[in-house]
């Protein structure tokens, strides 16, 4: 079956809401990373993107996808590898699916790929094991998200199965105390001075 999305046409396992949450955030996007061929795959090359790196694990699902994206007229946004084949650039987007034991290894080893100000979408997070995924690179790059969107909905307000994580520049923990150079005494530390208790954080 053919579906059509505000003139996008793909043949895929992705919900409606899932293709409306990739053109959405594809729209946005110059060059973006997948893994997973396929569905995804038609839905981002129909977009203003210029450069499409698909990976996949199954050189039938690449053969198939090509044809598609044939039919398409996109095939010239999309390059191919396996997911053993190297790659150097960085993305504005990159789309987690492709086989379960692999995507959340493929997560954290590409967000190093994703630009400050770049998103991550993880399918399929309304299981837990996928919602674990995005969890894990939550954890890890805490740092550096400024905003993760849980099952985000699409535009006909339907949620989808696609979870968003917003990447910033990394802002470490720091001690207030140290950089805004309050006394000891002004958060707890020591004792305080027989002058007005609230005058330090007033003048704040």
């Amino acid at each position: 079956m053919l579906i059509h999305l505000k003139n996008k046409k793909f043949i895929g396992d992705l919900s409606l809401q899932d293709a409306d949450i990739l053109a959405q955030y594809a729209s946005q996007s110059k060059t973006i990373l997948e893994f997973g061929s396929g569905g995804s795959t038609q839905i981002l090359s129909q977009s203003g993107v210029e450069k499409i790196i698909s990976i996949e694990t199954d050189p039938q699902w690449i053969a198939k996808t090509q044809k598609k994206l044939q039919t398409l007229g996109t095939e010239h946004k999309v390059i191919f590898l396996d997911y053993k084949e190297q790659f150097d650039q960085q993305f504005d987007m990159i789309f987690v699916d492709g086989v379960d034991h692999l995507r959340r290894q493929f997560a954290i080893n590409t967000w190093r790929y994703l630009k400050t100000g770049g998103v991550m979408l993880f399918h399929d997070t309304r299981r837990f094991q996928d919602f674990q995924n995005a969890a894990w690179v939550a954890q890890l790059y805490y740092t550096e998200i400024s905003r993760l969107d849980v099952n985000t909905s699409a535009s006909d307000g339907q949620v989808s199965n696609i979870s968003v994580i917003h990447k910033k520049i990394s802002e470490p923990y720091v001690n207030w105390n140290e950089t805004e150079g309050k006394p000891l005494w002004s958060y707890g530390s020591s004792e305080p001075p027989t002058t007005d208790l609230w005058e330090y954080n007033v003048k704040v």
